[in-house]
């Protein structure tokens, strides 16, 4: 139930969202003039630029019913653009054009015509505007039916070229509002990748390297597709590779996501068989990324649908499997459903809109990357999670290997590697260091007459009274059977017959209820303390071991010191 609660709350406030961006999206009536297209039909040979930007093509111009110029496979395209009034803002016009992504477009504008060429990976002079869309300032006093030539190269796809014309101000008003925007879905998901490698270089988990590779591999493809990379240094030896760079990022990115679903969500323990369907789709993709390499690669229509293709059913099949994993009541599938569903539908949405060469609504274009920068939040909060219970098993696994698993306390191997570290301490500070060597009287007979069961709540019991007497710094740990070992760092071997005295009257008082029976029981104790530096621990042992025969020898349940100075009996 709270699982159910939390996702509802995560897609009540997505909704929210996306509707205060559609909202924004939404256009009020425009009181701008009112740009017109008309279309050149493709003439053989190709027109000079000469030819078209003096009018004596003029007449072959065909108007069009919107202002969407596309370019062609086969050649280049011309268009000219015109107002239906004349300019007459406070701020000059801008035209911008939407969707050109890769495709050069030369502009031929009054009053000189003379060649702007408009490129999405241009870097060899600074950007006035964002690349949010290829943008070009028009003169101030620009008339109705001027023209303005626009040549649209050829590509190897054919793509909606939408024109638009604005004012200035409201321009850079909506570029800022666009850079503001990008900037900070692009620097969640940097700032959760550097989290995620900082856990990884202390973690060294595969799984933090499959997210890493993935987020990485999707932020790179978002910079290039909105053109942010480009502004970077360097960036410019990107430029030669095309369109190879972001397909090949994000044909990556998919068998790296699948891989950290399989990962994160654990579905090989939770649902082996999708699992393994699952590793076996992330082959297509590494063929696709090499493919993608290769000159011919975008030229080829049926490679780019084929990718699309795939990457759809491996999207809908791996949600389908982190679903099904939720259900069986998989920790980490929860936290990634809830961090991925929105991707996946927005990702859906926006490949179907790509594929039908539809226009990109505002609330798409900024849809995906909020909901992939809400993902990489999620899932980095679930990867802590799953660092922290992994640290609570290590800490558990070493609690385990170091207790006793009946009384708790520390077991023979733990406390002599803690006996050793307490005397070297000791020799290099000069401080004394005691031992009480505890063993339980006619402990066979309690088992021999009540059973183990009773046996074994006797032991807890005295094992929880020893400790009750000693300090914090001291150490208790069970030696074998029913003999016990307590450690007492900076204590003499006066203090520490002392507190053998408190712990042996404590444990003669104490009743042990088990099994319907109440039994006492009491200890015999030796004690020793280290000598000097050349004292070594298994001496120390011997000596306390020894102490204790004696206490044995001498009627049990009482205290006797190594140096048979003081014996003191209950």
């Amino acid at each position: 139930m709270p699982f159910r609660g939390s996702a509802v709350v995560v897609v009540a406030w997505l909704c929210a969202m996306l509707f205060v961006l559609a909202t924004e999206a939404a256009a009020a009536p425009s009181r701008l003039p009112v740009l017109q297209a008309a279309a050149l039909a493709p003439l053989d040979p190709a027109p000079t630029p000469d030819q078209v930007i003096h009018g004596g093509l003029d007449a072959g111009f065909r108007p069009l019913a919107t202002t969407h110029t596309p370019n062609a496979v086969e050649t280049r395209r011309w268009y000219r653009l015109t107002l239906d009034r004349d300019w007459h803002e406070d701020s000059a016009p801008v035209l911008n054009f939407t969707g050109a992504t890769y495709i050069p477009i030369t502009v031929y504008a009054p009053p000189d015509y003379r060649p702007q060429q408009l490129w999405f990976a241009q870097t060899d002079r600074p950007a006035r505007f964002s690349r949010h869309h290829l943008a070009l300032e028009l003169p101030p006093d620009l008339r109705a039916g001027q023209p303005v030539y626009v040549q649209i190269a050829a590509d190897s796809f054919t793509r909606q070229i939408r024109a638009d014309v604005t004012d200035m101000a409201t321009y850079q008003a909506d570029d800022l509002n666009h850079v503001r925007v990008t900037t900070l879905f692009s620097s969640v998901q940097l700032t959760m990748i550097l989290a995620a490698l900082c856990l990884w270089l202390v973690l060294r988990d595969r799984v933090l390297l499959y997210f890493i590779g993935y987020t990485g591999c999707q932020l790179l493809n978002q910079l290039l597709t909105t053109g942010e990379l480009y502004e970077l240094p360097g960036s410019g030896l990107l430029v030669p590779l095309g369109t190879h760079v972001p397909w090949l990022f994000t044909a990556l990115s998919a068998p790296l996501l699948l891989s950290f679903i399989i990962e994160f969500c654990e579905l090989r323990v939770v649902t082996p068989r999708a699992a393994n369907l699952l590793g076996a789709m992330r082959w297509p993709f590494l063929v696709i990324a090499a493919l993608l390499c290769f000159p011919f690669a975008e030229r080829m229509h049926l490679l780019a649908s084929a990718f699309n293709f795939w990457f759809i059913v491996s999207q809908l099949y791996a949600l389908g499997a982190v679903i099904l994993a939720t259900g069986r009541h998989g920790r980490q599938a929860r936290f990634f459903l809830v961090a991925w569903l929105p991707q996946v539908l927005f990702t859906v949405v926006r490949l179907s809109q790509v594929l039908l060469a539809l226009d990109l609504p505002r609330w798409l274009e900024y849809g995906m990357p909020a909901t992939m920068a809400f993902c990489s939040v999620v899932v980095t909060i679930g990867l802590a999670d799953l660092s922290l219970r992994a640290r609570r098993e290590r800490d558990m696994a070493h609690h385990l290997a170091d207790h006793d698993a009946l009384t708790g306390v520390l077991n023979r191997r733990a406390l002599v590697k803690r006996l050793h570290d307490a005397a070297a301490l000791a020799r290099l500070q000069h401080q004394p260091l005691a031992l009480i060597f505890l063993d339980m009287d006619h402990f066979k007979s309690v088992n021999d007459r009540f059973g183990h069961q009773t046996g074994d709540a006797c032991l807890r019991a005295v094992a929880e009274t020893i400790g009750d007497e000693l300090r914090p710094s001291d150490s208790l740990g069970r030696y074998g059977g029913e003999e016990f070992v307590a450690m007492l760092p900076g204590t003499t071997q006066e203090n520490a017959m002392a507190v053998a005295e408190r712990i042996r009257h404590s444990i003669e008082v104490l009743q042990v209820h088990a099994r319907g029976n109440t039994l006492q029981t009491t200890v015999s104790m030796g004690v020793a303390s280290l000598l000097g530096t050349a004292d070594s621990v298994d001496d120390l042992i011997a000596r306390a071991d020894d102490a204790l025969y004696r206490a044995k020898t001498q009627g049990r349940n009482c205290v006797v010191a190594h140096t048979l100075v003081m014996v003191m009996a209950g």
